[in-house]
């Protein structure tokens, strides 16, 4: 059953069209975008008594639809996650999720292609459709579109050591995961949201083992890659898609809550198996890499990290398990001040135990651990918003390390907290 919002939408929307100035079947080539993409066709629309009519298996699958040809009834059948559509041709009567619904230009048979009436779908796929008489553009817009195509470029990936995911950047199998992921994995399998499975060669390109990244190269070409955005604002809408448990590239939505050069923190719910998975904005546009969760924050890393790390490596995966990730000290330590208090992060090293926070009054030092009150011990975790907050009445440098299976790293450089 649709709902009733929907119905109330897509009928305005069909009014609309009935007032559009759609007046000459000789207009010329008519022109279709979906969300700001032409769409190609293998055969032309046309125009028929003032509605644009498409080549079904072009615009039903753009759309999101699986299309069905049922020949004894010569029937349409378009079926997504929400809707199921039933177009008879020649008919003014349509089946939508078993409701009938008339529409004034029935799907029919042209050059040995069906064509189907363009509004009536792209209205029941929850879309704003447009006119441009001037250009004879059709122009759709779809945030659920969006999120089907979004869908494509998420990959489910299982090693031979645990189960996450991956997202498509390039169409010729450059994948992108969390390095956690791969950590001494030797083989890997990656299953696409059209089904199809890939587990042939695999290899790194591309590693920040401290910010949890690994690229990687797969011998598969015509993939699903996603198209990207760096800009977000707090309180935008995003949807996380991975796959949680082993549920192959299931959406979770949410807002941005706050960000920082190493983090976007979302209320879009991530769990285990999520590792490496998507985070799209509300026009199906990848901004981060779901990578970690913990007390109802749910984190991925910006996708500027991501697309920051050199392709400069050529490590066949089997050889993971012989990969020493040797961390480096801290990186990026900064502080903002609110009043007399200073509050300072620094971007996570993978793998940490716990930090040591060495203080000191001048910059050469000498230079002592912070005692951590709270636990009663000299060790620091790494947080969002901020690591740490402390009093700052006077001028003050700090140095962090990280310990690493027991072992400390290099101190981060030295920063210098300034009392104002």
């Amino acid at each position: 059953m649709i709902p009733t919002k929907r119905i109330c939408r897509g009928f305005f929307l069909f009014l609309l069209l009935c007032t559009c100035s759609i007046q000459t079947t000789a207009a010329s080539a008519i022109r279709v975008n979906l969300n700001g993409k032409a769409i190609s066709f293998d055969a032309q629309p046309f125009i028929d008594n003032g509605r644009v009519l498409v080549p079904m298996r072009g615009i039903l699958e753009s759309l999101g639809y699986t299309v069905y040809w049922q020949s004894h009834t010569q029937t349409v059948l378009a079926v997504n996650e929400n809707t199921r559509i039933s177009l008879p041709l020649g008919s003014n009567k349509v089946s939508v999720n078993g409701k009938s619904v008339s529409i004034d230009a029935p799907a029919q048979l042209k050059n040995s292609r069906t064509f189907v009436p363009l509004r009536f779908l792209a209205e029941y796929s929850g879309a704003d459709v447009s006119w441009n008489g001037r250009t004879s553009t059709v122009s759709i817009t779809s945030d659920t579109v969006s999120m089907v195509s979004a869908k494509d470029s998420v990959v489910y990936i299982q090693t031979n050591k645990m189960q996450g995911s991956g997202v498509v950047l390039s169409s010729d199998g450059l994948i992108a995961t969390n390095f956690h992921m791969i950590e001494n994995a030797s083989t890997a399998q990656f299953l696409f949201n059209d089904g199809s499975i890939y587990q042939g060669k695999t290899t790194v390109v591309g590693l920040d083992p401290e910010a949890d990244i690994a690229l990687l190269k797969i011998s598969k070409t015509g993939l699903k890659a996603a198209s990207i955005s760096t800009s977000y604002a707090i309180g935008d809408a995003v949807t996380a898609i991975g796959s949680p448990d082993g549920s192959r590239n299931k959406e979770t939505t949410g807002i941005i809550i706050g960000f920082d050069q190493d983090i976007i923190s979302t209320s879009a719910v991530i769990s285990h198996g999520s590792s490496g998975g998507g985070l799209f904005n509300s026009n199906g546009q990848l901004i981060g890499m779901t990578s970690a969760y913990s007390d109802q924050q749910y984190l991925s890393i910006p996708i500027s990290l991501v697309k920051q790390v050199p392709q400069n490596l050529s490590i066949p995966l089997s050889e993971m398990k012989n990969y020493t990730y040797t961390p480096h000290g801290p990186e990026n330590l900064r502080y903002t001040k609110s009043g007399n208090y200073a509050y300072v992060s620094w971007s996570p090293v993978y793998g940490a135990d716990y930090y040591y926070v060495s203080f000191s009054r001048n910059q050469n030092g000498p230079f002592t651990h912070m005692k951590n009150t709270t636990l009663g011990n000299d060790h620091w975790y790494w947080g969002f918003p901020q690591c740490f907050g402390i009093t700052a009445n006077k001028t003050f440098y700090l140095k962090v390390t990280a310990v690493v299976n027991g072992v400390p790293t290099a101190d981060s450089e030295v920063l210098k907290v300034i009392a104002r």
